[in-house]
């Protein structure tokens, strides 16, 4: 994912980014965590970009941002100086925090399936007991590279193989973001740890 870090340090790319406002926003994914999230619960939210999924999120939640951008950080800390932000790769997720929930909102999708794989182990990790996870992706199967940045696709079936080893699915619905149906959420439950 290195082009992409690269991409998403680049303050006019962040600049563009931010202009980019589709109709369509997380409200959606939000109503869709809530049943199974109760309000005041803990969430970390991967990939922040401007800012607008967190401030939904906050309506619910007790919220910490995080985005492997410090550009994007910096924006946002600059609007919002009292957020609770980390700088934080959603692939490695080094930190010692836990929190009851993770969402995020087409951000994993740039990973590969080894790295999607990884990612979900360490969100695992993060979570306490009966912690929930909320993703996003485009629907589909493939890739896509649109200059320094490449786009993966998943699908129901794909995206329950990577989950099994740690989640259970809760939800898993196609829905539309530009058009109907380009779209795939997953909520997923924490597997408990044997005891040892």
């Amino acid at each position: 994912m290195s082009s992409e870090k690269a991409y998403y340090e680049n303050p006019e790319n962040v600049a563009n980014y931010s202009k980019f406002n589709p109709s369509h926003d997380g409200s959606l994914l939000i109503d869709a965590l809530t049943p199974f999230l109760p309000d005041g619960s803990t969430v970390l939210e991967l990939g922040i970009g401007p800012g607008k999924d967190l401030a939904l999120l906050s309506e619910h939640y007790s919220v910490t941002g995080s985005d492997f951008s410090h550009t994007f950080l910096e924006r946002y800390r600059e609007q919002h100086p009292a957020a609770d932000l980390l700088l934080l790769d959603a692939l490695t997720l080094d930190t010692d925090r836990r929190f009851d929930g993770i969402f995020s909102n087409k951000v994993l999708m740039h990973m590969t399936a080894d790295e999607l794989a990884e990612s979900f182990a360490r969100q695992h990790a993060l979570l306490n007991d009966d912690g929930v996870i909320l993703h996003s992706f485009w629907y589909g199967e493939g890739e896509q590279s649109f200059g320094e940045l490449t786009l993966r696709r998943h699908n129901e079936q794909d995206l329950a193989a990577l989950l099994e080893p740690h989640f259970d699915i809760l939800a898993l619905e196609r829905h539309a973001k530009m058009q109907e149906g380009d779209s795939i959420y997953v909520v997923a439950r924490r597997k408990s740890v044997p005891d040892a």
